[in-house]
Parts: structure tokens; C-alpha cells; sequence
């Protein structure tokens, strides 16, 4: 056995007996371990409270990018690259967060959305240039979804859109329209595409580039659809749950841009462990993580994971080729309720040997 299958094994037994409660299925026999760098704080909940996170980058200093997160038992929160919350909202029980930035506005620099159980709406925040959330109260947008559950947003020539989905298997794309002239700023939405999945979904992420939506249905695998509301909404199969690669539930996934090509990263919860595919058809497999905690018990490794987010741009220090952002559902060291770990992207590349 080699050293680094005896890290990923070592990881996992280490979960094992932290949370005896937990039976994952072993990661796939070709899984690598990685480790984070830095945590965030705990989140004000406890239980099952941690779910996604986006990350924000700092137009010109990239070491000042945020990372927002959802505790779907309170609302949203923000941390800093070294894991320290900076700012909470009360925004309700939001669940999946996503954004997209805005064009040269002199205030606000992102439009963030996320999906909100308080009152099956979508919950919208602007984003200034330092990374402060506003929560847009006014501009709530009523689903009529019994129970909103992955979100993700997505932008082309027709503007800035979200997709919203239940865990019935509706999915939902919205239009949105900001208007940042008035006193206070709004968003006037508009439904454009309906369409549902065969089981219950959650995770989804667009390639804006490539108008291709990436989903996951929980208990099935990953598919793909167009991402524009003109176009047919026939899923493609891509990944498939198997038992090894992807465990149920399929949950969190994200984009990890590189030029026109790059990487979808799918969170496998059953097995803790993370798949990578190509960005691009027919997304090719590139092999299987885990993050494992330290040796020296400084810091504890992630599993159970519901939500991630990636990011190519170079952030400094141990993130100089990006940021790899996963829920941790098991926070160990110290015992304590759920966080976010962050993971250089470079240890994710060079394990796998992409």
C-alpha cells in the first residue's frame, strides 16, 4: 500500500471514530489525499446547519477575497482567506448560495442569490468592493416551490439568471433584473424555463462560457442541460452513482475555469470523498480525493460534504493557483458545529496529476 492510500484510509478511519454514527462507503481504490490550509469559524448553529459556500474575489487584491456561507438554520455568513467571520445575516433558512459579478458599478461589485425555506423564496444580496453583503429584503422572489433547495446562477447574453430547484424535482430558471438607481436597490425577476429531474436534486453549478448547467440528482449521478432558457431542456447523463466513484448523495459541485477547458468538482457525501471530471465533453473522469486532516492534529480533514465552490484565480500564498471551498459536516479539532475547510487548489492538481 502506498503512502499516500495509506493517508486517504488513515483519514477515513479517523472520521470513522469521530463520528461513530457515520457508516461512509470506503473512497474509490484510486483515491488520493489532500489537506487544507485554513478553516473557518464555526457556524452559529448547531447540527446539521453548515450547507454551501461561493467565493468572492477581490477585484484588485486578491489576498482580501471572502468566502459566504450558508447556515441553512439562521442565514448567511462571511469569512476572510484565514477562516475568520467577518459578517452575519439573519436571512433565514437559506441553503445553496451562488453569484455573479457586475460590470464597472461604482458601489456594488456581485449579485449573490440564494435559496431560502423561510419562506420558499430566493433570498438576493448585493456585494460591495470590500466584500459586505446586503440583504436586499424588498426583492424577495416568490418560488411557489414547496421547498427550495440547490441554487445556482448563471449569465449570458440575455443577463443575469438563477436556478433554483425543490426536492420534489422542479427546477425553476429565473431572469433578474437589478436596478441599482433607486434609493434602495431591487431586482425584478422573471420565471423563463421549468423543467424537473427524475428524483430529488440539490447541487448544480453553470458554465456561463459554454451555456451547460451541471446538476446533480442525489440518488442517480450528475447531468447536464442547457443552460439557456430557449433551448430544449434534454438532459445528458455524464456520471452515474456506482457505489465507489460517486456514493449517494451526489451533492456540491463546482467550476474550476482554466482558459476554455478546466474541471467539474462533485462532492460524492456517502463516501467523503470528491470526484473530478473534465470541464468539457464527453467530461472525462480524472480521479478521486479525500481531505484529510493534519498529523500533527492541528487541523481535521472534511467529510459528509453538502456544498463546495472552486476558484482558478490566484488568491496568494498557499493559494496561488486557486481555492477549493468544502463544507465539512464532521468538524473534529475541536469538536465543534460545522465549518468550511479551504484547500489549495495546487495540491488537488499535482495529486492528481492534472
Amino acid at each position: 500500500m502506498t503512502l499516500r492510500r495509506t493517508s486517504v484510509v488513515m483519514g477515513l478511519v479517523a472520521l470513522l471514530v469521530s463520528c461513530a454514527s457515520e457508516q461512509p462507503a470506503p473512497p474509490p481504490p484510486n483515491a488520493v489525499s489532500v489537506y487544507a490550509s485554513h478553516e473557518t469559524d464555526p457556524v452559529n448553529s448547531s447540527g446539521d446547519a453548515a450547507d454551501d459556500p461561493a467565493i468572492w474575489v477581490h477585484a484588485s487584491r486578491p489576498e482580501l477575497s471572502r468566502v459566504i456561507g450558508t447556515d441553512k438554520d439562521f442565514g448567511v455568513e462571511v469569512y476572510d482567506l484565514a477562516g475568520k467571520r467577518l459578517q452575519v445575516i439573519a436571512a433565514g433558512l437559506t441553503n445553496n448560495i451562488d453569484l455573479r459579478y457586475l460590470s464597472a458599478h461604482p458601489r456594488w461589485s456581485a449579485l449573490a442569490a440564494a435559496s431560502n425555506r423561510s419562506n420558499n423564496t430566493i433570498s438576493l444580496f448585493l456585494v460591495d468592493h470590500n466584500g459586505e453583503l446586503t440583504w436586499l429584503v424588498d426583492s424577495e422572489i416568490s418560488t411557489g416551490l414547496t421547498e427550495p433547495y440547490g441554487l445556482c446562477m448563471f449569465r449570458n447574453d440575455y443577463g443575469l439568471q438563477v436556478f433554483v430547484n425543490d426536492t420534489d424535482g422542479r427546477y425553476q430558471q429565473w431572469g433578474l433584473t437589478l436596478n441599482t438607481s433607486a434609493a434602495v436597490p431591487v431586482v425584478a425577476a422573471e420565471l423563463l424555463r421549468e423543467f424537473a429531474v427524475s428524483s430529488q436534486p440539490e447541487g448544480c453549478v453553470a458554465d456561463d462560457s459554454n451555456e451547460r448547467l451541471f446538476l446533480g440528482v442525489e440518488a442517480e449521478g450528475v447531468r447536464t442541460v442547457a443552460a439557456n432558457h430557449q433551448q430544449p431542456a434534454d438532459l445528458t447523463n455524464i456520471a452515474e452513482i456506482d457505489g465507489s466513484i460517486l456514493v449517494a448523495d451526489v451533492e456540491g459541485m463546482s467550476l474550476y475555469l482554466d482558459g476554455d477547458v478546466g474541471f467539474l468538482v462533485v462532492s460524492s457525501q456517502g463516501n467523503y470523498s470528491y470526484a473530478v471530471y473534465d470541464r468539457l465533453p464527453p467530461h472525462g473522469y480524472r480521479g478521486s480525493f479525500v481531505v484529510s486532516g493534519l498529523a500533527d492534529g492541528s487541523l481535521d480533514g472534511s467529510g459528509e460534504t453538502d456544498g463546495l465552490d472552486v476558484t482558478s484565480v490566484n488568491l496568494g500564498g498557499d493559494f496561488s493557483s486557486g481555492m477549493l471551498v468544502v463544507q465539512d459536516g464532521i468538524n473534529t479539532l475541536p469538536a465543534a458545529p460545522q465549518n468550511f475547510k479551504y484547500i489549495p487548489w495546487q495540491r488537488v492538481a499535482t495529486a492528481l496529476g492534472l
